[in-house]
């Protein structure tokens, strides 16, 4: 890893000083009973499927979100399922991430079973997203439909021709190794010593150069971000799609443009955040 100049350093200790204050302010917030807490929070969570998704090319409309997310009020069309379907894999790959999160110790490696099971949730590749796929669509998978999915579960085999991400990516045969190693390196005493939210970035930066899977790197790269920023107590950081331009450009660029784009959606989100509830808190006085 390149060592950054000492004026460099110090204006990236204080801009994760000011995440953290920010941090802590709007979780006070957070620990209040009041409805707009939890409406607070679902808002959220939908921006970050929806910011998600889109930088990747999938942009939904608030009615295809809430009939995926929020079953029985809004009708889905036959039509809309496979819209449904990765809306609904997406949300179960951020509650698994928010989920394991919680138990998980902080300065745990990260390992080839967790970066599988986000990628098959993403995927829809798990016994829980087939079952219920096949009694809303009342019909079971064809065997080629099966063949297809097994394939899509493994690491990627070629590099794509027609891909978003314009950086170079790992040629398929070093990708396993490459994932090994990036994965050997979060056990590393080099790790632990990194501020988490450079841990989160340095993950999710070096995962999607790897680029392990065709059509899901991005989003998975992404999720173990931010799975490390939440198991240290942070938000997640959710880069919206008015940036995908930088953000892929980021990947051809040296890391710390990638760092300061993810540091600019941690700090976008915090003051939206502290906003609207100074604004409640206004409203109410």
């Amino acid at each position: 890893m390149s060592v950054e100049p000492l004026s460099s350093r110090a204006v990236t200790k204080e801009r994760f000083q000011a995440i953290e204050e920010k941090t802590k302010a709007l979780k006070k917030f957070l620990t209040q009973r009041r409805p707009e807490v939890q409406d607070y929070l679902d808002r959220f969570e939908m921006a970050w499927v929806h910011h998600d998704c889109a930088l990747e090319g999938s942009i939904y409309s608030p009615q295809e979100l809430t009939a995926a997310l929020h079953p029985g009020a809004v009708v889905a069309e036959a039509s809309l399922l496979p819209i449904v379907w990765e809306i609904r894999n997406h949300k179960a790959a951020v509650d698994f991430i928010r989920e394991e999160s919680k138990t998980a110790k902080k300065n745990a490696a990260i390992t080839m079973t967790f970066v599988r099971r986000v990628h098959d949730l993403l995927s829809g590749n798990t016994p829980e997203a087939q079952a219920a796929r096949a009694v809303a669509e009342r019909r079971e998978r064809t065997e080629k439909e099966l063949s297809k999915e097994r394939e899509k579960a493994g690491f990627r085999k070629d590099i794509p021709l027609h891909k978003t991400y314009l950086h170079e990516i790992a040629q398929p045969a070093k990708v396993q190794p490459l994932l090994e190693k990036l994965l050997d390196w979060t056990a590393s005493a080099e790790f632990r010593e990194l501020h988490p939210i450079l841990q989160a970035g340095r993950v999710q930066h070096q995962f999607i150069q790897i680029f392990p899977f065709t059509e899901t790197s991005g989003k998975v790269g992404r999720m173990l971000g931010n799975f490390l920023l939440l198991r240290n107590g942070f938000l997640p950081s959710v880069i919206v799609s008015v940036d995908r331009a930088k953000y892929f450009e980021s990947f051809r660029s040296s890391f710390t443009s990638f760092s300061n784009l993810m540091m600019d959606a941690m700090d976008n989100s915090l003051e939206n955040g502290l906003k609207y509830f100074r604004d409640l808190s206004r409203f109410y006085r």
